[in-house]
């Protein structure tokens, strides 16, 4: 029988992965690149959250909008200014994804660079700190309940759902289907196809800021807290699917739930593993899924998996 706070952990860590994952996809779909960098953007949303915390007093929850427009803008920055006028110029999937690579280098040195100016500031140490005892509790069928838990349920629910009404029932979401699936055909529509792109890529900055504001309150977070997450958010995409939004959340719950009951599992006896290796779940997967199924799982057809079952 699984503790309900294992249960509770792997809920929030796949919350976090399936926005992500949601984001990371949003990017793809769009130049159809592996964006390295897309990880960084948590780490400056832990540090978004930090920051108004430290120097306003700002309860991290409620920096969650000032993160959503901070990490927004500066993955639409990343676009405007990287990847629009090399895409533009005509480079291919290796040029972009180099590309991607050195402005993830770029974050992150600026993250460390500023973790450093803030702790001269604050006369204390920004590397490697943690919202939990910030964290509000909720008393909910006799047990205690951290507020994350709920906080990240309700946004990766509120985020599902706008996502969906926006995409199918406005109109700028139906010509933002149309561009991402033929950009070509669309531009000739009169569908301009360069704003959304850069919709899509803010969009994905800002779901990745939010999953940042939450990550502290369940792991110690630093300026490296994005590249540990950005193997697991790859993992979560390629298995749900890179060209499927829904298939993203998908994927990042089920890669949330098998690594925190994995490991769990796993450092029971008879294996006794250390949790050390925890993140080395999520790197088995995403080795089983491209081997398996590289188009992820919404790229199988059931139908006939489960024929071939019963037989």
């Amino acid at each position: 029988m699984l503790p309900v706070e294992v249960i509770i952990d792997a809920i929030t860590f796949s919350n976090l992965l399936a926005l992500l994952a949601l984001g990371l996809t949003l990017t793809y779909l769009t130049l159809k690149v592996p964006n390295f960098a897309h990880g960084d953007l948590v780490a400056a949303g832990v540090y978004v959250a930090f920051s108004l915390h430290k120097l306003c007093g700002i309860h991290p929850y409620l920096a969650i909008p000032v993160a959503f427009l901070v990490c927004g803008a500066i993955s639409l920055a990343s676009y405007l200014l990287v990847y629009r006028p090399l895409w533009r110029r005509g480079a291919g999937i290796v040029t972009l994804m180099i590309a991607s690579i050195a402005v993830e280098i770029v974050l992150r040195s600026g993250l460390h660079i500023y973790a450093d100016v803030l702790s001269s500031h604050l006369k204390t140490f920004t590397r490697g700190f943690s919202f939990a005892w910030l964290d509000w509790s909720v008393e909910m069928y006799g047990r205690t309940l951290t507020f994350v838990v709920i906080a990240s349920t309700c946004t990766l629910m509120a985020v599902t759902i706008s996502l969906y009404l926006f995409l199918s029932k406005t109109r700028f979401g139906t010509a933002m289907r149309a561009a991402i699936e033929n950009p070509s055909l669309a531009s000739s529509l009169g569908i301009n196809v360069d704003l959304v792109y850069a919709v899509s890529w803010f969009l994905a900055g800002a779901l990745a800021g939010v999953a940042g504001v939450f990550l502290p309150f369940r792991m110690p977070s630093d300026p490296e807290v994005g590249w540990e997450m950005l193997l697991r958010t790859f993992t979560a995409s390629i298995l749900g699917g890179l060209e499927s939004l829904m298939g993203a959340i998908l994927g990042g719950l089920l890669t949330g739930f098998a690594e925190v009951l994995g490991i769990y599992v796993l450092s029971k006896p008879p294996v006794s593993l250390s949790t050390a290796y925890r993140p080395a779940i999520s790197c088995a997967l995403f080795i089983m899924v491209l081997l398996v199924a590289p188009g992820g799982i919404t790229s199988l057809d059931w139908r006939r998996v489960l024929r071939w079952r019963r037989k």
